[in-house]
């Protein structure tokens, strides 16, 4: 190494390639670019590694990086194959925030209880996020580019506005996570948003599923009978156990015990996660027996062109179609409300018996410590009384 200075560098003009030593070599072209070049010979072959260009590579810079990779050769690494490596995990590290929402929803969605979820954090992130954000590199992004997608809705459709920033920040975390992009996360709200969107009432914000007074349920009941159809029958079933649309629709025969009155709901189907088990009263009993079984499925709650469960808003459909006047008054939730205010203005059960019956979970993790009986022979007096209230 030596043979070449800036000088003699300066004054080269002509097509070739001039010798530095040890594989160092600067090739001239016919348009007298220089550029540096590192020959080298690993596992019986002989390669060339580019450096750089002249002068923005000085000799100096050019000797240094030469001897950089001649030490990988002498630890029997391939210098451009390493490098080649790098540029490959450079360029999947850049990711568009896009991508890397379609990545983190393709990983997560198995967390989410049904496919409304899915459809949900889809269908909020595409309309509000991506817009402004969704072509952009993850580790472009600030809090201002956030603040822009919220600040619209922020007052005006706060709770989805909430939503749509925990999302991000769920997103964001995954991302700085993944290592593709530099924390802090940009859509934190503690000490970052907070200081730029206004404080909300959220008491003023919350809007309640419509729930039709229990006084009118033994009415909707027998409207429902004489429907006779999955959906209707489907709705008595909801309303006789107060469970949620997605458990009942996704019910399946072997989930059921009935000469011991049981339904039994996998951890998988709720949306804590945990198992549930149901104390079945005489109404909802009837409804089992009756449904049809079918060889080509599973499902209690079939829908025969898809051999698949009936649809998320199928019952609701069923009562906007053919009972019109309750679903003014109300939407299939809302028969859990009816429930609860049933129970708490009739009788003096134990609230944590109604709670367990709604599948609810005490928040107080301490409480939760020392109550774990989950009361099942409260709760099958509670539904059995509401059986009676149902069918009078």
């Amino acid at each position: 190494m030596g043979y070449l200075t800036n000088k003699k560098i300066d004054s080269v003009n002509d097509k070739g390639v001039y010798i530095d030593g040890e594989g160092l070599r600067l090739r001239v072209d016919n348009k007298s670019n220089k550029n540096w070049v590192f020959r080298y010979h690993i596992f019986g072959q002989s390669k060339d590694m580019g450096l750089g260009k002249y002068p923005v590579v000085s000799l100096k810079d050019a000797r240094r990086k030469m001897v950089e990779a001649k030490k990988l050769v002498y630890d029997g690494k391939d210098p451009l194959k390493i490098r080649h490596k790098a540029k490959l995990e450079k360029q999947q590290k850049k990711l568009t925030f896009q991508q890397i929402c379609d990545e983190f929803i393709k990983t997560f969605q198995v967390e989410w209880t049904n496919k409304k979820h899915t459809q949900q954090w889809t269908n909020t992130l595409k309309t509000y996020a991506s817009p402004t954000i969704g072509k952009m590199l993850a580790e472009d992004i600030t809090s201002l580019h956030v603040l822009k997608i919220l600040k619209p809705i922020w007052v005006t459709k706060h709770e989805t506005a909430s939503r749509v920033r925990q999302r991000l920040e769920r997103i964001f975390s995954y991302s700085i996570a993944s290592k593709y992009m530099k924390g802090p996360n940009p859509a934190a709200y503690k000490d970052n948003l907070q200081h730029l969107l206004p404080k909300v009432s959220k008491t003023a914000n919350v809007k309640h599923m419509r729930s039709l007074d229990y006084y009118e349920l033994p009415n909707l009941i027998n409207e429902l009978f004489e429907l006779k159809t999955t959906s209707s029958l489907a709705l008595i079933f909801k309303i006789s156990t107060a469970a949620r649309t997605s458990e009942v629709i996704g019910a399946q025969w072997n989930e059921f015990d009935l000469t011991n009155k049981i339904w039994t709901i996998p951890a998988s189907r709720m949306k804590k996660r945990r198992e549930h088990v149901v104390p079945l009263n005489d109404l909802a009993c009837m409804i089992i027996n009756n449904m049809p079984k079918h060889n080509s499925s599973e499902f209690v709650f079939l829908n025969n062109s898809k051999k698949s469960h009936i649809d998320n808003n199928k019952m609701n459909v069923t009562l906007k179609t053919y009972l019109p006047e309750f679903h003014k008054k109300t939407v299939p939730h809302g028969f859990r409300s009816s429930f609860r205010n049933w129970a708490e203005e009739n009788y003096n059960f134990s609230r944590r018996a109604v709670e367990l019956c709604l599948s609810h979970t005490n928040k107080n993790k301490v409480e939760n410590a020392y109550l774990r009986s989950n009361l099942f022979g409260k709760r099958q007096q509670i539904m059995s009384e509401w059986n009676k209230f149902l069918q009078k």
